[in-house]
């Protein structure tokens, strides 16, 4: 039975890419068929190898944020990113520099490519140009793709959750879950308290100016990536790659890496890419971050400096839980924080040397701040109510 299955999903595979190229040939003669659309993401990587990520999708004519005013208007849009009709085998020409590649989109559309950089490429934020060569490049727009080259002075590298650990979602409850993937703007979402200015004081590091690299990977699907994307620029949480989810049909399954186990491949695959970087994880406690965290801490010794969960649960036995992978954690050479709110993490992070004290006062300002914001939301739920 176990080998039948690879079987299937590769048969699925190919019937769901014949079916797309015969749906769009008709749409096509039928005029009804949008152009496609390169969505860059953001890459990262070092100077000797670095990882160009894009999408090639049908144009779905999203509005833009600023147009969406209603709730109809928050479903249309998230229905249209949902419901992507991806273009497999899509060749893309990509150009940093003096350097020039081709790459090839997989079956659900996606572009991974890795690169040698170019010689004396700077750290930082780099611009990569993306441009489509085939299927029907006329009038589709070239883009720039942003990838992050660490830099040689980084201190750490943060790797950070962000379901309930940046933004307030309730992940464990499936109603509230629901509303927050497909009817709610990331204008009127808030986050965690404080969570803004932690992460600046932790992307700058001991002295100011580390320019520690942030990573955030979720077990939301790549869909949100534009919505993500948004909401951390809207509140000025330092821009990092996002490692999502594909929640469609691939040759390993539907939604592969259930039970968020796919968080563990992204973050050993930044482990394995930044080999001399030690790292900070920062979870929550709704879902299994502490237990892939203390997977990661036992897998990669000495390379994590401690992991920080916020404590959002209320499950009966889970405090019991955290008190036992903390334990655990502790005996692989690193320590587990649970923490109830930014400002304990803050506190901490700064005793061990790996923000600034002067940050902490920051950090308990921006809580406050937001914490009085959530309130104003709040009340403004309850009246329209």
């Amino acid at each position: 039975m176990t080998g039948l299955k690879p079987a299937f999903f590769a048969f699925a595979v190919r019937a769901d890419a014949a079916w797309d190229r015969l749906s769009r040939r008709m749409r096509r003669r039928l005029g009804w068929a949008r152009p496609p659309r390169i969505l860059p993401y953001r890459g990262y990587g070092t100077t000797e190898r670095a990882l160009i990520h894009a999408r090639v999708l049908e144009d779905r004519d999203v509005r833009p944020a600023h147009l969406r005013r209603t709730l109809m208007g928050s479903a249309i849009a998230s229905y249209q990113r949902y419901a992507t009709r991806e273009m497999p085998g899509a060749r893309v020409a990509v150009r940093w520099g003096d350097k020039q590649w081709e790459g090839t989109t997989d079956e659900e559309g996606f572009l991974e490519l890795w690169v040698k950089p170019p010689d004396g490429v700077e750290a930082g934020w780099n611009l990569v140009e993306l441009e489509l060569l085939e299927p029907e490049p006329e009038g589709v727009a070239i883009v720039s793709a942003p990838v992050l080259v660490t830099r040689v002075g980084a201190e750490l590298g943060v790797i950070s959750d962000i379901d309930d650990t940046v933004i307030a979602t309730e992940v464990t409850n499936l109603l509230k879950r629901a509303w927050a993937l497909f009817l709610t703007e990331h204008r009127t979402r808030l986050p965690f308290e404080g969570v803004d200015a932690f992460y600046v004081a932790l992307r700058d590091g001991s002295g100011g100016q580390a320019d520690n690299p942030i990573f955030y990977v979720s077990s939301s699907p790549w869909n949100l990536y534009e919505h993500l994307d948004e909401f951390l620029a809207l509140h000025r949480i330092p821009a990092g790659p996002l490692l999502l989810r594909d929640w469609g049909l691939s040759s390993k399954g539907f939604a592969p890496g259930g039970g968020h186990s796919h968080k563990l491949d992204k973050i050993r695959g930044l482990l394995e890419t930044f080999e001399r970087l030690p790292f900070i994880l920062i979870g929550d406690s709704g879902q299994e971050d502490a237990e892939h965290y203390r997977t990661i801490v036992r897998e990669f010794p000495g390379r994590v400096r401690c992991v920080y969960i916020r404590n959002v649960s209320s499950r009966p036995g889970r405090a019991e839980e955290l008190t036992r992978i903390a334990a655990d954690v502790r005996a692989a050479g690193s320590e587990l924080v649970a923490v109830d709110d930014t400002v304990t993490a803050a506190r901490h992070a700064a005793e061990r040397g790996w923000i600034r004290w002067e940050e902490v006062p920051r950090v308990e300002a921006h809580q406050r701040e937001d914490a009085n914001a959530r309130t104003v939301l709040d009340g403004l739920g309850r009246d329209g109510g």
